[in-house]
């Protein structure tokens, strides 16, 4: 593998290691709405959920820009 897709590849690792996310609690007290309303988003696919086990797990970036979005 050459070596610019190697560090391609592991640059890649790390921002994805470095994403922040948060519970569907945790999104319902950032958007002040019920959790239920965040599992609608999830079902609407206007937040993408990422499945630790049997944790729904968030991204933060997306949750804040649903907020910018709302102002």
């Amino acid at each position: 593998m050459p070596t610019a897709v190697k560090q391609s590849a592991k640059q890649t690792a790390i921002d994805a290691a470095t994403q922040q996310f948060i519970t569907c609690k945790q999104a319902s007290e950032i958007l002040t709405i019920s959790e239920i309303s965040v599992r609608r988003f999830l079902t609407q696919k206007k937040l993408r959920r990422f499945k630790c086990g049997s944790r729904t797990l968030l991204r933060l970036s997306e949750v804040l820009a649903l907020v910018r979005e709302a102002s």
